[in-house]
């Protein structure tokens, strides 16, 4: 038990260091590239680019890195068949490995024990702040991060973002600063700054100039951190009374106590009439550093409630109308919240939020304590509440509308994926349309209907690597700006395969390489000669070309004939640019 306590200490002393290292800087008045949103495409970004020199501000408007991963606590990362291996993600999964071995755990707890990587989410944040911290100390670029920050306004010389003011949240209250920044990129999870900077975004079925509030969405989930409490709940995190509408919900009833499926779990139980709890949380199950103990599968301490029970609807006014989105996440925690209870209550299980995960953050503890101010009837809830995550998990945002979208068609792995030229990244996942998507939800003026029978196909037949070209990552007409997270050039259909936490990881990667190219060569983003984004992502683990008669990855030849593969045996070479990407 002392062991245990240490250890916990330790993280928790570490994660500390590291979060002061990188907030002691004020913030500057001018920089290489901004980036808002820390979530993990911004964050890959911010890294990639520090690495190859420039130097980065990165602005997040909670208190949390790590976006979708930490602080809507998807705890459980969604690789496909071959992105553990790939650039900065592998990086950060080795690094977790590491992390959890010094505290004599394993990364391999969730999907019923299929050895997918999945981290707690103050340990994912340690993570992150490490490869910042190492960014600053080695060089030979620099990232300065603030939290509680957000752009308010972009300001652009005709289609050249010149700066943005930023609203910064201090204890005092809120100041507003202006930042002159080379290039701008939008990494928020609901894509918001692509309306600041002028670009024109998609958004469900609709362009920007074309907005239908009322068109569906992927649902959107606002998770929590749950853990057993084995001599009981303490009282502060027992949900006493039956939330607000809770005498309406259906869809918790099937899931019970069953001790004869224990040992036979798979993703048919989460749907099935009679819904074993063992399954729900071995589904994402975490490493627990909090206990010194690992109890045999299938039984896990810690989880995250991310399941069909408590996502929520979501239309495109819940995306880009402010109050729309508010009520809507106000909702989305009152649907999880009933999940708990019944959880606790119907089921009688001793679990609740997870109260050493550091939610009740002061972004947080303010968030909650406006909705309580708003709504009385929920300040019973409160403590509770405040251990949430600090945002939603947002499956689909705008996405801008670039000089190519990328399409279904393009990554169909059933049938053939397109092989581009200018590929400066390699995703792998299935399309996983969460909802909304039947033919009257999708976009028609681009591409056929999604085929829904492919979900039945084999998963070998669904997933398997796929290229995105560097087209997908430069706006139609706005310079200085591009876009990471789940922001970039594509359809509906794709973003339901590049939306998960190791594809935005890679994705950023990408987007941080295309941006210190542009700010090395003093040019433009879509004058960067997407051969020289390709030799960055290759030198930093990037794989472009997957085919069976490639060069061995790790052999002398290797960078060389991935090249060759993407152009043929003569390999497009730009002069070295010349310009000013400020001029």
């Amino acid at each position: 038990m002392y062991n245990a306590i240490k250890q916990s200490w330790l993280v928790v002393i570490v994660l500390l260091l590291g979060q002061l290292a990188v907030r002691a800087a004020s913030l500057p008045d001018k920089c290489d590239v901004l980036i808002a949103g820390a979530g993990t495409g911004g964050w890959a970004a911010a890294v990639q680019s520090a690495r190859m020199g420039s130097s980065v501000l990165l602005i997040e408007e909670t208190d949390w890195i790590g976006g979708q991963m930490n602080a809507a606590g998807v705890t459980s990362m969604d690789e496909g068949t071959i992105i553990r291996n790939l650039g900065i993600y592998h990086e950060f999964y080795e690094r977790a490995v590491e992390t959890y071995a010094r505290l004599g755990k394993s990364v391999g707890t969730c999907y019923f024990n299929s050895n997918s990587c999945a981290v707690e989410p103050r340990i994912g944040q340690k993570i992150l702040y490490e490869f910042i911290n190492e960014v600053n100390r080695k060089g030979p670029g620099h990232i300065d991060i603030v939290l509680r920050t957000h752009v308010v306004k972009v300001f652009r010389d005709k289609n050249l973002v010149r700066a943005v003011d930023v609203e910064i949240t201090r204890p005092e209250g809120s100041v507003t600063n202006h930042v002159e920044c080379l290039i701008l990129v939008d990494a928020t999870e609901y894509g918001d700054v692509l309306p600041l900077a002028g670009a024109r975004y998609r958004v469900g079925k609709c362009t920007s100039d074309n907005l239908d509030p009322n068109a569906r969405m992927q649902a959107n989930t606002w998770t929590v951190v749950m853990k057993e409490y084995p001599g009981g709940i303490p009282a502060d995190l027992l949900v006493t009374s039956p939330p607000p509408g809770y005498a309406e919900v259906q869809n918790f009833s099937h899931i019970k106590v069953i001790e004869e499926k224990q040992h036979k779990l798979w993703f048919s139980d989460l749907y099935a009439d009679k819904t074993p709890w063992l399954a729900v949380s071995a589904y994402r199950g975490m490493p627990d550093s909090s206990r010194q103990d690992t109890p045999p599968y299938p039984r896990v301490t810690r989880t995250s409630l991310n399941i069909w029970q408590n996502d929520s609807s979501i239309v495109v006014g819940d995306c880009v109308n402010p109050a729309c989105r508010r009520v809507k996440e106000i909702e989305m925690r009152l649907v999880t919240l009933q999940l708990l209870y019944y959880l606790q209550h119907e089921l009688k299980l001793p679990w609740s939020v997870a109260d050493d995960e550091g939610y009740d953050s002061p972004y947080n503890r303010d968030q909650i304590a406006r909705i309580v101010a708003e709504q009385p009837s929920l300040k019973s809830y409160e403590r509770v509440l405040q251990l949430f995550p600090p945002i939603a998990y947002v499956r689909e945002s705008r996405r801008m509308i670039g000089l190519h979208t990328v399409i279904y068609d393009e990554i169909c792995r059933a049938k053939s994926v397109r092989k581009f030229a200018d590929a400066i990244t390699v995703n792998d996942y299935s399309e996983d349309l969460h909802g909304a998507k039947s033919p009257a939800d999708m976009e028609l003026d681009i591409e056929s209907p999604l085929n829904v029978a492919n979900e039945k196909l084999p998963w070998s037949l669904r997933a398997g690597p796929f290229q995105l070209p560097f087209s997908a990552f430069i706006p139609e007409s706005v310079d200085g700006f591009l876009a990471a997270e789940k922001n970039f050039s594509q359809s509906r259909s794709v973003s339901a395969a590049t939306r998960l936490q190791p594809s935005t990881m890679v994705n950023g990667q990408a987007v941080g390489t295309i941006a210190a190219l542009a700010i090395k060569y003093h040019i433009q983003p879509r004058a960067v000669d997407p051969v020289q984004v390709q030799n960055a992502m290759l030198e930093a683990g990037v794989q472009l070309v997957f085919d069976p008669k490639a060069v061995h990855r790790g052999s002398v030849n290797w960078k060389a004939d991935q090249l060759a593969r993407l152009h043929g045996d003569a390999i497009p070479v730009k002069p070295l640019p010349q310009g000013d990407a400020n001029p």
